[in-house]
């Protein structure tokens, strides 16, 4: 049973996405991920301006006035979430912030695909495929989807972009959406992204927080550990270099990861945790459309 708590998160969760889907995103999701092709919806009167290419001559004829077909988009598409659920959102200092964001970003994402009734699947992922379930429609499934976001508990530590794609792939039956939410403290094989990247949407949303980059105000030596690693470090926090080196290596690693999904023909989005996410990721749908 899931505590009253957790409900109430769940339900937050849903309406504030549902908000911020119609407050825009929905239309910039539907436009950047259009659907598979046109079908007939119904005949209307010609009227001046309208393409004479859509007029249906064998009913002009039979109504003896000009009728031209409407036509609108065929979606029928499916949105597979990709989650990373490894200890790099479990455990630290900022992890719970990670958490939160990538709950908030992929809820938004579940809920205009709902809206734009597209199909919705999710995995969550570790080192191992945690959970998978399979695309279906409906607000009962995308509550579930939401809830397990929220509330899955993985078995193991470390994460593995590569064996989601591996799992994920045979799935993938027409053109598809696959969106990957991750830190990326582990990027996707090359060529598995290059096959899925060739036959549908491959994008990947990367969820990071600049704090674990920084050294708090301490003076000496002090010990750390890797979230999904568990292994042991000792930085000394007093020494300029030291300070230097992390924020390089910051730099470099997002340098890095943009690059490689750049090379895989994969669109790309960053968030820090610190800045909302709505209106850039708005303005990536608009760029990826055009």
């Amino acid at each position: 049973m899931i505590e009253k708590e957790f409900l109430k998160k769940i339900k937050a969760i849903e309406i504030n996405s549902r908000k911020m889907a119609q407050d825009g995103l929905l239309g910039d999701y539907k436009s950047a991920f259009r659907g598979t092709g046109m079908q007939f919806k119904e005949f209307r009167k010609y009227v001046y301006g309208d393409d004479v290419r859509h007029i249906a001559w064998n009913v002009s004829a039979r109504q003896s006035e000009p009728v031209i077909k409407l036509y609108e988009e065929e979606r029928e598409r499916s949105l597979y979430l990709l989650v990373d659920v490894s200890d790099s959102f479990r455990r630290g200092h900022w992890a719970q912030q990670k958490a939160s964001r990538l709950a908030e970003i992929a809820g938004t994402l579940a809920v205009s695909a709902n809206m734009a009734n597209d199909h919705l699947g999710l995995l969550l992922f570790s080192d191992i495929v945690e959970k998978f379930i399979p695309e279906a429609k409906g607000r009962s499934h995308l509550l579930r989807i939401i809830r397990d976001v929220l509330l899955f508990e993985p078995k193991n530590s470390r994460s593995s972009t590569t064996k989601a794609l591996q799992k994920l792939e045979p799935f993938l039956k027409k053109k598809s959406i696959v969106i990957i939410l991750s830190d990326m403290e582990s990027l996707p094989d090359t060529k598995i992204c290059r096959r899925i990247s060739s036959r549908h949407e491959l994008m990947a949303i990367n969820i990071d927080h600049p704090g674990e980059w920084k050294m708090p105000k301490f003076f000496g030596f002090m010990e750390i550990q890797g979230a999904e690693s568990r292994s042991n470090s000792y930085l000394d926090t007093s020494s300029n270099k030291t300070l230097e080196l992390l924020s390089e290596n910051f730099s470099l690693r997002q340098k890095k990861i943009r690059e490689h999904f750049k090379k895989i023909g994969a669109n790309y989005f960053y968030n820090d945790c610190q800045s909302d996410f709505l209106i850039p990721l708005k303005n990536f749908l608009k760029g990826k459309r055009k």
